[in-house]
C-alpha cells in the first residue's frame, strides 16, 4: 500500500528568488592578472537586455571557493568549473537566493 500527499515544492520559500550569477575573470590593465568576479541579477523567463546587474569582485580564488560552494546543491563544488569561469565566456548559474546570500554575491536591492 502506498500513500500519495502532496509533491514537495522545491523552493517554496517566498523570500527565495532566481538570481543569475556570472561568474568570470576580470582582468587588469596589462591583461595578464585575473581577478574572479560574481554579477548578479534577478533572472527572468525569456532573459532581458535591460537587466542591471551588480558585481563583487573576489581578493582570490579561496574567497570565490568560500562564497559560492554554500549557495550550491550539496555535491556542487565551484572548484569543478575553474576552469570555465577563466575562460572568455565565463560560466553562468542560475540559482535560487535569499536576499541575504544575494547580497554576498553583490546585489543590493
Amino acid at each position: 500500500m502506498t500513500m500519495k500527499g502532496p509533491a514537495p515544492k522545491l523552493d517554496a520559500d517566498p523570500r527565495r528568488r532566481r538570481y543569475l550569477v556570472h561568474l568570470c575573470c576580470v582582468h587588469d590593465e596589462s591583461g595578464r592578472a585575473c581577478r574572479f568576479a560574481a554579477r548578479i541579477q534577478p533572472w527572468k523567463a525569456g532573459g532581458s537586455a535591460h537587466a542591471k546587474d551588480q558585481e563583487r569582485i573576489f581578493t582570490d580564488e579561496y574567497e570565490l571557493i568560500e562564497a559560492i560552494n554554500p549557495l550550491l546543491r550539496q555535491g556542487s563544488d565551484v572548484r569543478n568549473v575553474i576552469s570555465h569561469i577563466e575562460s572568455p565566456d565565463g560560466f553562468l548559474y542560475l540559482l535560487n537566493l535569499s536576499c541575504e546570500e544575494a547580497s554576498t554575491l553583490g546585489w543590493k536591492e
